[in-house]
């Protein structure tokens, strides 16, 4: 007989707001919403959940899991033991390793590993480099492509970036005729290098406070947009955008939606959640966005289009290096890496802005759970609790205050972007498919117990 579990007494959070029900599943399932006073079937087991907050299992659309070539920062085991103590279920990852994701069987190999070693349920992002491959990889079960219109040291691999409009327009043609999404991370390569070089001409130190300010110049950001849905226009592809948080970026979001034209967009939040200070005292842990949080208009831009849906969804971009790593980018940022590890505290940094006030809960549930799923088309058996979908949860302390601190992560790279804050709101446990993953900070799932996400075949047709 499956198990049944009837979270009583906690507040189930929507999109569409809160409900004082109670929650019971069946074996993997929701089986039901119930009033309060309705009486359960026999053979329930009861979970108290008074004064907890009760989620879908969120979705994320921006994982590096560094496999294969750079399992000394990441691998699936320990990308989804962090994700599975931060409230994450499932994770689409991306094909910026080494070699590339470029062929069905590079898929093949990787998935391979991921069925081994993943905790959580995933799939992957695979690169379009070779427009030959683009339809066989579709077919083989790839979530969607992603791409790069910057290139530099690791993780921006030179090998994945598709910079020029007639290459761009002939890529995205062959992705749209797959009907998934593409992923691009946007940039006006050329206008980034100008601006650099600028800066150290102009006296400007080489650290990362000098490359802090000139990534983070709206105009790299907006020049890139621009040249994206143009060609988005003429081709028709489902355009997705990574890392909005220029203004004009958002103003070009909010005219492309009003028109009909197939674009979503995800924010993460290491461009408006670091700080001045970050950069200051951890360096490029810190990059880039001291200057995106210091800058109020641009700020108050981003949760406005965070508020009413014109960014799509948070994710997470959760990019592990070591922290001997991220030194030589403190010292010289275009030599070094870029990024951090966001899984275990990912969800309570957002917490924290909703007991501050800053971001409804209902929205944050679309932005981490209903949106990525539609997108990726697996909602509403993900990203929902309606009966009937899968039994991904996530229950929430809205109250415990959290401690990031480095020691206390599961990502292979043992560091928090997040080290030394106190955050208000956490999970408490994270649920996959019925079964206990994570509680109370101590990760009880073991790997292999994730599932692929995409088509079970994989054929390369």
């Amino acid at each position: 007989m499956p198990q049944k579990i009837r979270f009583r007494d906690g507040i189930i959070q929507t999109p569409d707001g809160p409900l004082e029900q109670d929650l019971q599943i069946e074996g993997d399932r929701v089986a039901a919403l119930l009033g309060r006073d309705e009486r359960s079937d026999a053979g329930v087991t009861d979970f108290d959940a008074s004064g907890l907050w009760i989620m879908p299992g969120i979705v994320d659309l921006h994982a590096h899991t560094r496999v294969p070539g750079y399992e000394h920062k990441e691998d699936y085991v320990t990308a989804s033991r962090a994700a599975a103590r931060g409230g994450i279920t499932t994770f689409v990852d991306m094909p910026n390793v080494d070699p590339p994701t470029t062929t069905v069987e590079l898929l093949r190999e990787k998935r391979a590993v991921a069925e081994r070693d993943c905790l959580v349920d995933w799939g992957h992002f695979a690169a379009a480099t070779d427009l030959e491959q683009v339809p066989r990889l579709a077919k083989a079960g790839a979530m969607g492509f992603k791409l790069y219109q910057l290139k530099g040291a690791y993780p921006h691999d030179p090998r994945l970036a598709v910079d020029d409009p007639a290459t761009l327009y002939e890529t995205f043609k062959a992705i749209k005729e797959t009907g998934l999404p593409c992923l691009v991370h946007p940039c006006s390569q050329s206008l980034l290098e100008h601006l650099y070089s600028t800066a150290l001409e102009s006296g400007s130190p080489k650290d990362v406070t000098t490359f802090s300010r000139t990534y983070s110049s709206e105009v790299i950001w907006s020049v890139g947009v621009a040249i994206l849905m143009a060609v988005q226009r003429a081709t028709g592809v489902r355009l997705h955008l990574v890392h909005t948080h220029a203004a004009d970026v958002i103003n070009q979001l909010r005219t492309a939606k009003a028109n009909g034209f197939s674009v979503t967009a995800a924010c993460d939040p290491k461009y408006f959640h670091m700080r001045m200070e970050d950069l200051e005292t951890a360096g490029a842990r810190g990059i880039p966005g001291g200057f995106i949080s210091e800058d109020e208009g641009r700020m108050a831009e981003v949760w406005r289009a965070l508020d009413d849906g014109t960014i799509d969804i948070i994710d997470a971009d959760h990019g592990a290096h070591t922290l001997e790593e991220m030194a030589r980018t403190t010292n010289d940022p275009r030599s070094g890496p870029i990024g951090g590890p966001q899984y275990e505290y990912l969800l309570s940094v957002f917490l924290n802005d909703v007991n501050e006030g800053k971001l409804r809960i209902a929205r944050l549930v679309d932005l981490l759970c209903r949106r990525p799923a539609q997108i990726i088309g697996l909602y509403p058996n993900k990203g929902s609790l309606e009966p009937g979908a899968s039994a991904d949860i996530v229950v929430v302390d809205p109250r415990r205050k959290v401690h990031p601190l480095d020691e206390r992560t599961e990502n292979k790279s043992g560091w928090t972007p997040y080290h030394g804050r106190t955050l208000t709101g956490g999970p408490v446990l994270t649920m996959l498919r019925g079964q206990i993953i994570a509680e109370n900070e101590t990760i009880v799932g073991e790997p292999g117990f994730g599932r692929h996400i995409g088509r079970d075949s994989l054929k390369d047709g």
